[in-house]
């Protein structure tokens, strides 16, 4: 039977230097294995090496007003897909018709 690398003594040390804020490559170098040992060494043992990293907040942006096309008309496809096309006068009616009311004030 082969003896166990991982033995109490050497987590009790590899937990100590996780706590110290050494990386892996290092915890590797003093116990004596590779940096991959010792990240699944510290996967099993997750109660005794807290994340070092904060989970990432996703980024606020801003969605663009939605632009309307009196010349475009929706449609659904056969396979059900939505697509914009060109307004075709003959099947879809004339373009509506869109009032510009000026915004700002007369002056005189």
């Amino acid at each position: 039977m082969t003896e166990l690398f991982w033995t109490e003594e050497r987590i009790a040390k590899a937990e100590q230097l996780w706590s110290e804020g050494l990386t892996a490559r290092a915890i590797a170098e003093v116990v004596g294995s590779t940096k991959n040992t010792v990240i699944s060494m510290a996967h099993r043992n997750r109660p005794r090496f807290p994340e070092r990293q904060k989970h990432r907040e996703p980024v606020a942006y801003e969605v663009p007003p939605k632009v309307f096309h009196p010349d475009r008309v929706k449609r659904i496809t056969v396979s059900g897909a939505e697509v914009t096309m060109p307004r075709v006068p003959t099947i879809d009616g004339p373009a509506p018709i869109i009032l510009q009311i000026p915004t700002g004030g007369i002056t005189q």
